[in-house]
């Protein structure tokens, strides 16, 4: 498995527990719209310890194949993450599928970053690991989100109801998914 990739424009790499200051720099700094589109997190989350309990779990994962996260680096400033994608619930080779979930800095929305490393790392994930069915699962007034999915050839499935608890409130999600053959 890939632990570092380069694209034209950035740097993804997996991070482990010794690298847990950028990343709680990372959400401390994008607080408020992560906390908009993911589950609750608690106060706890936001301190180094967590952070290093967390990318110990995830490396622990990783090693598994069972999940996989990229920590998005421009090339220029290799020190500062702007965002990660990750592919988690990994399941094969039955159904050879992940769930596909990304985070960006708010100062680097709207530039391609995401796209651009989503692009590099999936077929990472088609030829290392055999996934075929790649899920993303979006509110349904994540607008930007659903853009960017569709753009890089996701197609809407439908809505799953009740799916996620988010600020204490179940939500919806709209279902999009990539077959890798497409």
């Amino acid at each position: 498995m890939k632990f570092e990739v380069l694209t034209d424009r950035l740097e993804l790499r997996v991070l482990n527990k010794h690298d847990a200051n950028q990343v709680l720099d990372f959400y401390i700094q994008n607080r408020d719209i992560v906390e908009k589109y993911e589950p609750v997190l608690g106060e706890d989350f936001y301190t180094l310890n967590h952070q290093r309990k967390i990318l110990d779990f995830e490396y622990q994962n990783i090693m598994r194949l069972v999940m996989l996260r990229y920590w998005i680096f421009e090339k220029n400033h290799p020190e500062k993450i702007i965002g990660t994608v990750s592919y988690r619930n990994i399941v094969k080779p039955i159904y050879a599928s992940c769930t596909v979930g990304y985070k960006m800095d708010r100062n680097f929305v709207n530039k391609g970053y995401c796209s651009e490393a989503l692009s590099a790392t999936i077929p990472i994930l088609v030829s290392e690991i055999g996934i075929h069915r790649f899920e993303a699962l979006i509110l349904p007034d994540n607008e930007p989100s659903i853009h960017m999915v569709e753009k890089l050839g996701f197609q809407y499935e439908g809505i799953l109801r009740d799916k996620i608890i988010i600020n204490g409130e179940r939500r919806d999600h709209c279902m999009y998914a990539y077959l890798a053959d497409n």
